[in-house]
């Protein structure tokens, strides 16, 4: 749970310190998160700045821990001189004793008496020229057997110190940096100074940094690079035009969750407090999985607080991840017994979106329509007149449209959502 815990933190550092990087961006430059070369690249007209973060707060520095991204990047480094590319790298790093610096010498010692068998048969062809062939051979192989590692090494102890270099280490050390990091609160505090600087201190606390965590989150995440490159100015405007918080595992990781929880059920208040507004929540399949035991509670706790008035309160829509077949059923059922019919869109054996939207084929008195979510589209969520879109977990499509309000409630549990939606006042332990 310890190695657990302190990946996450890692990978926490990490979007904090590509935010700070995005802000100090000049209007030329563009950023590539977790890019081709380390985990943040930067991009001038000119030239090209890699980033590799490392955050270490209960290890202390040796040069075997950072000696693995280092050789990366000299391998890089290798490859681009032959094209000519101008790369800048930079080793971002926090250890619990923090030291200034590291010496080229303790470098090329470490390459030239390292014994790590996936270091040597993973690296080493990249940075020697390798003269004998068949060991080349394999050692560009993807997929290495035992006896090809066997091999490899074994031909590395016989000849290690005949071998050339295929560039200078001097010379890649003109290239490289390494930067004594700052510890991860110190860290935050530059990325809320650099907020600040395009909005109030508190606007930037409460909603610009953890939207800000967000959108670097969710960018970090996408498969091309052309998807995963952002400008000051794209963060910049996606911040201005967001009015409420976003939430994701990410931020729920890296903010105080309660005061995160609780900004975010007061932004949410206005839109819950408005009667005649029609409301439709989609369960992904992994919320349903690890919710089975209450989520008929929560939609039952729901019905109680916003449709009191059918007069006055429109009956939700409750959409099931598409695995979840068994436990949509349930509730239906659970729904009957309690007098409380629902409007499915089921006629004979088959969804009929007509008769889900215009209520046709159901009883009068129908609580709420509840369906999976291979029969809704946003074209069904129009005609029915949702005014807002609760998406709670993930889901593989997009249901946002112009034509209704659409949030993501990125939360594990059903406690966190019932306090969320208004539905219990306050957040469980």
């Amino acid at each position: 749970m310890r190695q657990a815990d302190s990946t996450i933190r890692g990978y926490l550092y990490q979007f904090n310190k590509s935010i700070l990087e995005i802000l100090r961006l000049s209007d030329d430059d563009s950023l590539v998160l977790e890019g081709v070369i380390e985990d943040i690249d930067i991009l001038s007209p000119t030239s090209t700045t890699t980033i590799q973060c490392k955050y270490h707060e209960d290890k202390k520095y040796t040069i075997s821990s950072v000696a693995v991204p280092i050789i990366e990047m000299l391998c890089n480094y290798c490859e681009s001189s032959y094209v000519g590319k101008d790369i800048r790298y930079v080793l971002y790093a926090f250890f619990a004793d923090n030291v200034d610096g590291i010496e080229v010498s303790d470098f090329r010692g470490f390459l030239n008496t390292t014994q790590d068998k996936e270091i040597l048969t993973k690296y080493f062809h990249r940075i020697f020229t390798i003269p004998d062939a068949f060991i080349l051979k394999i050692s560009n192989k993807a997929k290495k057997t035992a006896s090809d590692k066997d091999a490899i090494v074994s031909y590395y102890k016989a000849h290690r110190n005949s071998l050339s270099p295929r560039v200078s280490v001097d010379a890649f050390w003109s290239h490289f940096s390494y930067v004594k990091a700052e510890k991860y609160d110190r860290l935050k505090e530059l990325v809320l100074e650099e907020l600040s600087k395009i909005t109030d201190q508190e606007t930037a606390s409460t909603l610009y940094y953890p939207n800000a965590f967000s959108y670097v989150a969710s960018l970090s995440a996408k498969a091309s690079d052309r998807e995963r490159t952002v400008s000051k100015e794209d963060l910049v405007g996606f911040l201005v035009h967001q009015k409420t918080i976003l939430l994701n595992r990410w931020t729920l990781q890296a903010i105080d969750r309660k005061a995160l929880l609780k900004a975010k059920r007061e932004s949410l208040a206005s839109f819950f407090a408005s009667n005649p507004d029609m409301r439709a929540f989609v369960f992904s399949d992994v919320f349903l999985n690890n919710n089975s035991d209450t989520i008929i509670p929560f939609i039952r706790e729901y019905l109680g607080r916003y449709f009191r008035k059918p007069k006055l309160q429109k009956p939700p829509i409750f959409v099931f991840g598409d695995k979840n077949t068994d436990l949509m059923q349930n509730v239906i059922i659970e729904l009957y017994k309690y007098q409380q019919p629902v409007n499915t869109g089921i006629v004979g054996m088959q969804f009929v979106d007509d008769s889900f939207v215009n209520d046709n084929n159901c009883p009068n008195n129908y609580v709420c329509k509840i369906s999976q979510l291979c029969n809704i589209t946003t074209d069904v969520l129009e005609r029915c007149h949702v005014n807002q879109l609760f998406i709670v977990g993930s889901v593989d499509m997009s249901l946002e449209s112009k034509n209704y309000f659409t949030e993501l409630l990125a939360v594990p549990t059903t406690d966190e959502l019932r306090y969320l939606v208004g539905v219990s006042r306050t957040l469980e332990a």
